[in-house]
């Protein structure tokens, strides 16, 4: 590869790791806390492309570029996943994903009660905004049955299959690829006017004992209040 190709490949692959860091576009890839290594990885890219054009304007090379040619065809490709993030952007993954994620979801106990655990007190005063892997949790786990008669605060996506509506985040871990679903049926009020991947805040009442192995442990509960909202700018649990 010329020396020259590899200077543009490493500005634009840096350009584009600082543009989806300072434009919070990296939160549909990772979790917060990995913005600095992208603006380092990006800042070390952009430096090492100026210290290479540097040399290269000084008429320093390096031995490879005496009378060699090579390929790069394999290396342009490159340039694709960078004019994808500068003039597409693709949105967070959201309804279609729930599904296809579903394979993705952490283990679950085997028999009913394995994995019960005594959750933190619940703050007082209702409703109490809660992640929804947390409800989720709590509903299929909880011994000391947090939620029973509180309401609760939830924000996600919906998601419409068939006859039910559900709210719904992905949780990741480290980044998208490792994403999995985690979602509440919603019950009580007529919910099918909502679209798919159109963002609510909703108050709910679990329905105890509504998150089983039958139904892989994804609680119902009841609707006293919803109302829409715009996409946050983390669209993820974390």
């Amino acid at each position: 590869m010329r020396r020259e190709t590899q200077n543009i490949l490493l500005v634009l692959l840096g350009g584009a790791l600082l543009k989806i860091s300072f434009t919070g576009t990296y939160l549909r890839y990772v979790k917060p806390s990995h913005q600095w290594l992208l603006i380092a990885g990006g800042a070390i890219m952009i430096l090492l492309a100026a210290v290479s054009i540097v040399r290269e304007i000084r008429g320093g090379r390096d031995l490879d570029d005496h009378g060699h040619s090579h390929s790069a065809r394999s290396a342009w490709l490159l340039v694709l996943p960078v004019l994808a993030v500068f003039l597409v952007g693709p949105p967070p993954l959201g309804s279609d994903s729930v599904e296809r994620a579903a394979g993705n979801r952490p283990e679950v106990p085997s028999t009913e009660g394995e994995g019960s655990a005594l959750f933190p007190e619940l703050p007082p005063g209702d409703p109490i905004a809660l992640p929804l892997s947390d409800f989720s949790s709590r509903a299929a786990w909880d011994r000391g049955h947090s939620l029973d008669d509180r309401t609760a605060r939830l924000t996600g996506f919906v998601v419409q299959e068939g006859d039910d509506t559900y709210v719904a985040r992905l949780a990741i871990g480290c980044c998208a690829a490792d994403a999995f679903p985690v979602k509440v049926k919603l019950l009580g009020q007529e919910l099918s006017h909502l679209v798919d991947d159109s963002w609510i805040v909703v108050d709910v009442v679990l329905r105890p004992g509504s998150a089983t192995r039958a139904n892989e442990y994804v609680p119902s509960a009841t609707v006293q209040a919803v109302r829409p909202i715009p996409e946050p700018e983390d669209p993820y649990e974390h």
